[in-house]
């Protein structure tokens, strides 16, 4: 029964049970029938295939055709030449966001490798505590009130949880702490990608400060170094980064005490209709 699992608002290491999780697979969808007539809909992709927006349109058209409604009248590209690192490569841009795969020591256990599978599903919900810590528009108000300057809703929360983990994690005033987080460079990219592009359309953003410099200074500075790191990613930027990738092979620098984060809020996961209404939940 669906009223088994709890506050549905919450993430439940349960839930992993209605994902199926082979190994290296590329995309798989399974269904989950409950007793009282809910269902559930797990999805397993490689982010190499789709990233969140493709993904989310990719399950828009399948509520639709569900619905009875067919394909959703919209172009979809597959094309992913324009993703392409340039031969030579030009890397001209630092890009601490990543680190090669020479360097991965620190977070080996953690990422999956050419002969390696990734890590059990259990292995996280024996690990960590899932909690619900809501955003309400008050304290969005509070927290950009502070920053003086405007900006967005995204810039503030990263901002925000930046300095609050780098105060919890980090003991050395003059250690670096950084923040990584996805953005979306359909836009981005001169000339930008096509119309309903499907596949992987995000790079790695990175902001970086001096740990006494996050925690003593005004909030404001948080987040302006959050804005720079937006800002930062240009068409130059994507394709050196590109590059980079094509050259060292490298993942998230997520060592050291550094982390990313991952702005479901920004996908409509929890607005999807296959014909029951919205879900209860919808998310990782």
């Amino acid at each position: 029964m669906l009223k088994d699992l709890g506050n549905h608002s919450l993430p439940n290491p349960i839930f992993r049970h209605f994902v199926h999780w082979p190994v290296y697979t590329k995309a798989l969808l399974i269904v989950t029938r409950f007793r009282c007539g809910g269902f559930s809909i797990g999805i397993v992709t490689n982010h190499g295939v789709l990233d969140g927006r493709s993904a989310v349109e990719m399950l828009q058209n399948l509520a639709s055709i569900c619905r009875g409604e067919g394909l959703k009248p919209q172009v979809v590209c597959n094309d992913r030449r324009c993703m392409r690192a340039r031969n030579p490569p030009q890397i001209k841009c630092p890009h601490q966001e990543y680190v090669k795969l020479a360097e991965t020591s620190c977070i080996a256990s953690s990422f999956t490798f050419l002969n390696q599978s990734s890590p059990s599903p259990s292995v996280f919900s024996n690990k960590y505590i899932h909690k619900l810590f809501p955003f309400d528009q008050e304290m969005l108000a509070t927290l950009k009130e502070k920053t003086m300057n405007k900006c967005s809703t995204f810039e503030a929360i990263v901002a925000h949880l930046w300095r609050a983990r780098t105060r919890a994690v980090f003991e050395n005033p003059d250690d670096f702490s950084a923040v990584l987080f996805a953005v979306d460079i359909r836009s981005k990219l001169s000339p930008p990608l096509p119309h309903g592009f499907s596949g992987n359309a995000v790079i790695t953003a990175f902001a970086t400060a001096k740990v006494s410099h996050l925690v003593q200074k005004p909030f404001s500075f948080c987040v302006e170094m959050v804005k720079e790191a937006v800002d930062r990613v240009t068409d130059d930027y994507v394709k050196s980064a590109i590059d980079w990738l094509e050259v060292y092979k490298g993942i998230r620098a997520t060592c050291n005490g550094n982390f990313c984060i991952s702005a479901w809020w920004k996908l409509s996961f929890g607005e999807l209709d296959f014909g029951f209404g919205k879900p209860v939940h919808g998310g990782p």
